[in-house]
């Protein structure tokens, strides 16, 4: 009896490509996050408004189960981490939150907002033949829900001449073009009639 070497070959093609196959829980929590910013890099890297300077890097900020990533996570030049009292201190209106990131079989799961573009929800990430794909599992668009994450980090604090949150605070207004703010100070408030 002949033995062809097809067989074994076939074998150990297809034992080496399981061994290298990877499922999207196999990647860093720094791979799934920089994966995540470069997949809304468009939304992130775009000034809230025409007038405004576009951003050079993508700005993640961590909060609620999310704070447990911080020190798996580090900054990039496609890729800022702040804390939120950096971003406020820097007065950013174009960022990215993540609430929480955590494993469902061999997905990942990631909970984010993007307010300037009143964007959030959860996407599940996957591996499809070694690239990550994103894939809503559920998203929304809310103006009111953007409004409220400006005023629950803005609401009541002096607006900065020049800053993303001066040029987002009212786009529709003459200032905006000048990046200066229209009033002293950000609403408390979520109330479409002040944002």
């Amino acid at each position: 009896m002949r033995v062809t070497a097809a067989p074994l070959l076939l074998a150990a093609l297809l034992a080496s490509s399981a061994v290298n196959a990877r499922d999207a829980s196999d990647y860093s929590t720094q791979e799934l996050v920089e994966a995540l910013a470069q997949r809304l890099s468009k939304v992130l890297l775009a000034g809230p408004t025409r007038d405004a300077p576009p951003s050079t890097a993508a700005i993640v900020m961590l909060e609620g189960k999310g704070l447990r990533l911080a020190p798996r996570l580090q900054s990039t030049p496609a890729m800022r981490m702040l804390s939120q009292e950096q971003l406020v201190a820097e007065q950013r209106a174009n960022f990215l939150i993540i609430s929480q990131l955590g494993q469902q079989d061999a997905d990942m799961l990631v909970d984010y907002e993007t307010p300037n573009n009143a964007s959030f929800g959860t996407l599940r990430i996957q591996d499809k033949d070694g690239k990550l794909v994103f894939k809503a599992e559920d998203t929304y668009r809310s103006s009111s829900g953007a409004r409220a994450t400006y005023a629950r980090l803005y609401g009541g604090l002096p607006c900065r001449n020049g800053s993303e949150m001066a040029y987002r605070f009212n786009y529709a207004d003459r200032y905006a073009r000048s990046g200066e703010c229209p009033v002293a100070r950000f609403p408390s408030s979520d109330s479409a009639f002040e944002w």
